[in-house]
């Protein structure tokens, strides 16, 4: 008797990134202990999302859910769940996430097709907190979350002729530190003790990064915080976020943005983060010096 069967589902991939740090951080046994608390509370999310847990891959989770709006919904509640949990912020676990909705054949345990292939390719794209899917699914969404969406690529994926449209799905972390009740004193304390204001100016301009104010946006749209019209920036080019008392430079462009601390060489972000010290200067789609009136140049006070 044929057990096959062929569905249209939405695919999502959980990833642990950088789980071979926790090996060389904590040792074989506390890492996989890491690893399967980790895994074990994601399965348990998809399930209370009404989603289908079909296996784990090493560090990652695989799930199918009829729409992609519970797909993407679950991959917010995960992120949100890591970052609360003590034990997860402790060893500095964080998630990439890719999900895609598709044409899948089923097996009693198993769902395999190109949508599964499409999903495993959203995920290698995502960075760390990222949950990254693409236009052919987001349109299926609903209004609110395709709001949260941001076009981050085009690329070509393996197997398909076109090229691929990627979106970032903001996935809504607290921008208040609101803190989960699991949370130790000590880590509240360790989260609201140091570098709370960061100062950008740019031409005439100053503005601030603190715990009220945790996000400041940079590119061409005057939808930004900060605008910069230049031929080589983005229409959303590149964001600042307080995260866990650090300033983290996100790039979401398709030129790049520059980062130019003193007395160094400018490094180049693309689709990347990196934790912003001191103090230094911003290039969006181009590397400047301090003096250039295109700088966009911060301070932490």
């Amino acid at each position: 008797m044929d057990t096959l069967s062929s569905n249209r589902l939405t695919i999502l991939f959980a990833d642990i990134a950088g789980s071979t740090r926790l090996y060389d951080t904590f040792g074989d046994f506390k890492a996989r202990e890491l690893i399967s608390d980790c895994l074990t509370h994601l399965k348990e999310l998809a399930r209370e999302n009404d989603g289908t847990v079909i296996k784990t891959i090493g560090d990652e989770v695989m799930c199918t859910f009829v729409t992609p709006n519970q797909a993407a919904e679950t991959a917010k509640q995960m992120h949100e769940e890591i970052s609360f949990n003590p034990n997860m912020v402790q060893a500095n676990i964080r998630l990439r996430i890719g999900f895609h909705h598709g044409e899948v054949i089923c097996e009693p345990e198993d769902v395999f097709g190109d949508a599964v292939n499409v999903a495993a390719r959203m995920v290698e794209l995502a960075k760390s907190d990222q949950i990254i899917t693409n236009k052919e699914t987001l349109a299926l969404m609903k209004l609110t979350l395709k709001r949260r969406a941001r076009i981050v690529d085009r690329t070509r994926v393996r197997g398909k002729d076109d090229v691929m449209e990627i979106h970032e799905l903001i996935w809504g972390k607290p921008e208040m530190l609101t803190m989960s009740n699991s949370l130790t004193e000590e880590m509240i304390a360790s989260l609201t003790a140091e570098k709370d204001l960061l100062q950008i100016r740019y031409l005439q301009q100053r503005l601030l990064v603190d715990h009220e104010r945790p996000i400041l946006t940079m590119g061409r749209g005057v939808a930004n915080h900060l605008i910069v019209d230049e031929p080589l920036v983005s229409r959303m080019h590149a964001r600042i976020e307080l995260q866990r008392n650090r300033f983290m430079l996100i790039d979401q462009s398709t030129n790049g943005t520059f980062l130019k601390l003193p007395d160094e060489e400018p490094r180049l972000l693309r689709r990347d983060a990196i934790q912003l010290e001191a103090e230094g200067v911003i290039g969006l789609g181009q590397k400047v010096s301090k003096t250039d009136p295109i700088a966009v140049r911060y301070r932490i006070l």
